[in-house]
């Protein structure tokens, strides 16, 4: 075991130099029909599509197995067991591809490879690879001793998933340190006479590298994503098990499970817009010149798309709220029991109002106290900050936003069925209290009215995001000739300016929030009949993961973009034939070639996962 030992240091010193120059030494090849840049391009996606899905997907699936600890219900346990069933199959995948992506890089950019090799063999020579054969060895523990540690060892699984989970997020943080620098490396400090490259080359540290200004925002912006994107790739197996389901127990499961899935992606992808502000304020911070490049030259029409298809994805989840409110059967309407929901509703407005309205002043306090707390020390530390990494401490408002959900839910759960007493001090809140029960009561009568016109707002917000000043592919090709015919007509054309957008952006967000209210309080409200959902939500469950594979290949596109023509942004340059920014349209095309494989690839999985392997048990 010393020997090994001592081989395994002598390795981690000598490799570094030795590989790198070796890789240095390689003579870049050209890759046949597709060139050198689309090929890295689509066995990194794939990579990052697949390693999206297996490092989100086992978070929510180990909080289901505790839900179903907690409430004793095996559906829950299912759930988990079934999508770590596809995890599983879908690893070897991350694995092969991930392989494929380092083969692509050595052979096709040798000298880009070698030197970043170099600046970063502790990530990728000892830390990714011990970490990710760890990930593999707890994933499979994982899987293969689900049946044996049941019953009052069930704790020892779920302590095997969160472990394993506290890793997928170290690997994820660790590989991030590399990928950020790409687009923001560090720079030298300030007054010091040393150029970048030298700097970085000769003074940097790993950890000045690593730690550079995107990487703690990316971070949050995958952990999120990834979560998004595996409740949307749940909600995709759940339609297809209840597409081909035979029985209405097995429908009535998968009805469930599809919901399961789609309230968690939609929750995930509502805190999205708030990362990726974060994510986009460290780049203007870093370089100004990043800013207009990215919302206003040429990638200002790969943001529009985006802008399409968040909502598209709100368009389908309203159309299948819409769809699954059909099968809540709701009751007499009670003032009673709406109570709790007064009481939640106060609490989200001030932290600790709804425990004052039900009585329980010593919590409501000490809620109110807690959020001025919260709110006292985020503002002070921002007033701290001098300008660089400012849009990082955005973040820190997530901590008084989970106090007001707490006290919401807090609130929410322990309200009285009976409101206060008639004093002179409670009568603004009662009346508040009867202006929401009049208007829940309306909703929950009229919701399917609601929801439909939620969804004819979202469709025409849509519309208006997508709409030019003129129908041209540039400025430049709008001619004193043309413009009339090209350009929108004069009573329209306010449709193009930036207020309508972002009023149509507001509105598209209000009525997603509306309308997730709606059916959150008609499922507390009614009773579900699971199974009996309209057979044509199933389909909208599957675009909806189609549309965040689509999103999430956009995105990546758009970070690498960003570097414009350098390997490393501003240090290290691009120098091949297809060093270039390719339109929106070429992007596009790739990006649906590489969804469409990853869409056909996950949907095996789930066939060979769930479809042959539940029928082999049933026969």
């Amino acid at each position: 075991m010393i020997v090994l030992a001592a081989c395994a240091v002598l390795v981690a010193l000598l490799a570094p130099s030795v590989l790198a120059q070796t890789i240095e030494i390689l003579k870049p090849i050209r890759f046949p029909y597709l060139g050198n840049r689309v090929a890295v391009w689509s066995v990194a996606q794939l990579h990052i599509l697949f390693a999206g899905f297996i490092l989100g997907a086992p978070i929510f699936v180990v909080i289901s197995e505790w839900l179903g600890i907690r409430h004793k219900d095996p559906k829950y346990d299912r759930l988990a067991k079934e999508v770590t069933k596809v995890t599983a199959i879908l690893y070897s995948m991350t694995a092969l591809t991930g392989g494929f992506f380092l083969l692509a890089l050595i052979t096709l950019y040798p000298d880009f490879t070698g030197w970043l090799f170099n600046r970063f063999f502790p990530v990728f020579g000892i830390g990714y690879p011990l970490l990710f054969i760890l990930e593999t060895l707890l994933l499979y523990v994982y899987w293969y001793s689900w049946d044996a540690l049941q019953g009052d060892r069930k704790n020892r699984h779920l302590a095997i998933g969160l472990v394993l989970n506290l890793i997928g997020i170290i690997t994820l943080v660790l590989i991030d340190g590399p990928t950020s620098f790409m687009n923001t490396p560090v720079r030298a400090p300030e007054g010091s006479n040393i150029n970048l490259r030298d700097f970085v080359e000769l003074k940097a540290t790993l950890w000045n590298m690593i730690n550079n200004y995107s990487w703690m925002p990316m971070n949050f912006h995958r952990i999120v994503g990834n979560i998004c994107f595996g409740g949307f790739i749940t909600a995709m197996i759940a339609a297809y098990r209840y597409m081909f389901s035979k029985s209405d127990e097995e429908r009535a499961y998968y009805d469930w499970m599809g919901f399961v899935g789609n309230f968690i992606g939609i929750g995930a992808l509502l805190f999205l817009p708030l990362m990726g502000y974060v994510y986009a304020a460290e780049f203007y911070d870093y370089d100004a010149s990043i800013g207009p490049y990215m919302m206003a030259d040429q990638l200002s029409m790969f943001f529009i798309m985006q802008g399409a298809m968040v909502g598209l994805i709100f368009l389908f989840s309203a159309y299948y709220i819409w769809m699954s409110l059909k099968r809540i059967e709701i009751p007499d309407y009670s003032t009673a029991v709406s109570q709790k929901l007064v009481a939640g509703v106060l609490s989200a407005v001030v932290p600790g109002l709804g425990q004052m309205y039900n009585g329980e002043w010593i919590k409501g306090v000490a809620f109110l106290l807690g959020q001025a707390v919260l709110l006292g020390g985020t503002f002070y530390l921002i007033s701290l900050q001098g300008g660089g990494e400012l849009g990082l401490l955005v973040l820190l408002f997530l901590f008084p936003l989970a106090l007001l959900i707490a006290s919401s839910s807090q609130a929410m759960t322990h309200g009285a069925a009976q409101p206060p007493g008639r004093g002179l001090l409670v009568l603004p809140v009662r009346l508040i209290a009867q202006l929401l029960l009049v208007l829940e009561k309306l909703c929950l009568r009229q919701r399917q009215l609601v929801i439909k016109s939620a969804f004819v707002v979202l469709l025409i917000g849509n519309a208006t995001w997508m709409t030019p000043h003129a129908f041209a592919g540039a400025v430049s090709a709008l001619t004193d000739q043309n413009y009339p015919l090209l350009s929108l007509p004069s009573d329209w054309d306010f449709l193009a300016l930036m207020p309508a957008k972002l009023t149509a952006v507001a509105l598209m967000v209000v009525m997603i929030l509306l309308s997730f209210i709606i059916y959150t309080r008609a499922i507390k409200r009614g009773t579900i009949r699971w199974g009996k959902i309209d057979f044509s939500s199933q389909f909208a469950l599957i675009f909806l993961a189609f549309a965040a594979i689509w999103t999430m290949g956009l995105m990546g596109t758009i970070r690498s973009l960003l570097r414009k023509y350098f390997h490393i942004y501003d240090l290290l340059p691009d120098l091949s034939p297809s060093s270039y920014t390719p339109t929106l349209a070429t992007s596009s095309t790739v990006i649906t070639i590489l969804a469409v494989i990853y869409f056909a690839v996950v949907s095996l999985a789930i066939w060979l996962a769930l479809g042959v392997g539940q029928s082999k048990g049933r026969h």
